[in-house]
């Protein structure tokens, strides 16, 4: 008989800093549309020739990992976990409810994301653990009907099973009407008809000979952010900043709530420039549609220093130590 996957809760827990790909238990449940994982086994095959024409003898397992598709509904908790895991350098302000937590690229130490352990609890098929995950990308899209959307990947160990998971408890925060969002180019609000930006970082799956079958390492290498927006074209403003090469700051802010209940997000970029602006006259109206990618700098970088591209922004109900 089939299962239900409606019934299967995800969540999220954050991994010691000297011991990535131990798994732990979660400690906050992420409303999910997309939970793909892919498991991946290397078998060797065993080819010796021993008198017979035939191609494989056996197989003899080697080292395992694993491979996540995640994605659903920005919401102002748990998106904080899929920042965290790609980005690394994790800063929280205020002393009270609402904190503002902001998300950099870690420019110290090793310079990696949190390692996170992602969990799936399904009451039929029991429940198991995906550990040492760091997010290799993160894209967020949003137009004028629906919601604030997330895609992820990331790369980790393979599944552990849990035997005793604990319950599942969601978050009461709702995600966000992509109609609220607001875009900034160069300080100015711009009426977008669809946008979209990632964060994308190369990720490795270190194998050794290190008497396990577990990677030796997840590592994350360089970090960039790119994107695109089309917007309706009111003037020549940004065509023209295109054809002059002109860098200039983005934001995408979505809040909701008041006082110690306002939760948001705001991605922020200081200096983006545009690869392509070119204007489209395919409907009743011009539109300009614009690909941009960020440049790092000083001002985008987090408690660690150094540069970033980004600097993403969440404010919630939610203290220091949540995150990292």
């Amino acid at each position: 008989m089939p299962k239900p996957t409606h019934l299967a809760a995800v969540g999220v827990g954050t991994e010691a800093a000297a011991t990535p790909g131990t798994a732990v238990p979660p400690s906050m449940w992420v409303p999910w549309k997309t939970f793909t994982p892919k498991d991946a086994v290397t078998n060797n095959e065993d080819k010796g020739v021993r008198g017979a024409p035939v191609e494989v003898y056996g197989i003899v397992q080697g080292q395992k990992s694993a491979q996540l598709d995640l994605g659903g509904d920005v919401f102002a908790d748990s998106i904080g976990h899929v920042l965290a895991g790609l980005l690394g350098d994790v800063a929280v302000t205020g002393s009270a409810a609402p904190y503002a937590t902001a998300f950099s690229v870690l420019c110290t130490g090793d310079t990696q994301g949190v390692s996170k352990t992602w969990t799936v609890v399904d009451p039929n098929l029991g429940a198991w653990q995906y550990p040492g995950v760091r997010i290799n990308s993160i894209t967020f899209k949003w137009n004028a009907d629906g919601l604030l959307t997330w895609t992820a990947k990331g790369d980790g160990w393979t599944y552990v099973v849990l035997a005793s998971p604990p319950a599942p408890a969601q978050g009461a925060l709702h995600p966000f009407a992509t109609w609220a969002i607001t875009t900034k180019l160069g300080g100015t609000q711009i009426p977008v008809l669809e946008g979209e930006l990632t964060i994308k970082r190369k990720v490795d799956v270190i194998k050794a000979a290190n008497g396990t079958q577990s990677p030796y390492s997840v590592w994350g290498g360089d970090i960039g952010v790119d994107g695109k927006i089309t917007m309706v074209m009111e003037d020549s403003t940004q065509r023209n900043i295109y054809q002059a090469s002109t860098v200039q700051s983005l934001d995408v802010s979505c809040t909701q709530g008041a006082g110690a209940t306002a939760n948001g997000l705001q991605l922020h970029c200081s200096q983006i420039y545009y690869p392509e602006a070119t204007p489209n006259p395919g409907k009743e109206y011009w539109e300009l549609p614009i690909s941009f990618k960020a440049i790092a700098n000083p001002t985008d970088a987090g408690a660690s220093g150094g540069y970033s591209p980004i600097k993403a922004t969440l404010t919630n109900a939610l203290p220091a130590g949540t995150y990292k």
